[in-house]
């Protein structure tokens, strides 16, 4: 069965309005292992506004709590994370009826922090949502 894929379009107002991605779903290892990861970081950041519900969920869990575990986490850590997350995403560029599509550079793909933050919500999604519902 192939991987999930999700197109995502920017239609809030600003400068990246239209922009075009795919968020493709991670293999079950590597989003474990990410899983993992967010959790050895809300140990090392001392996350504690986790609600006894979520930690019920577990891995489901991350779907509600994963990016303000990321905030939450050191610089280094937050980065390291954040990049996995966003290497499950692809831009799409149409240039006069001819379309490419690439790995998203986050350093030239984005002008809006917003874009950012919705993309790495859908991608947890694309990855943990289906979760929640095992959870429940």
């Amino acid at each position: 069965m192939a991987r999930k894929e999700i197109p995502f379009i920017v239609e809030t107002e600003g400068r990246d309005k239209g922009k075009e991605f795919l968020i493709t779903e991670m293999s079950a290892w590597d989003a474990d292992s990410l899983a993992q990861d967010i959790f050895r970081a809300m140990g090392d950041s001392n996350y504690s506004s986790i609600p006894a519900d979520v930690i019920a969920m577990g891995c489901a869990g991350l779907a509600t709590v994963g990016l303000s575990v990321i905030s939450a986490s050191s610089p280094e850590v937050a980065r390291q994370l954040r990049d996995r997350l966003m290497s499950t995403v692809d831009i799409i560029i149409t240039n006069e009826g001819q379309r490419q599509q690439r790995k998203v550079n986050g350093s030239l793909d984005f002008e809006e922090v917003s874009t950012i933050r919705t993309l790495l919500d859908k991608v947890f999604h694309v990855n943990f949502d289906f979760l929640t519902i095992a959870g429940e």
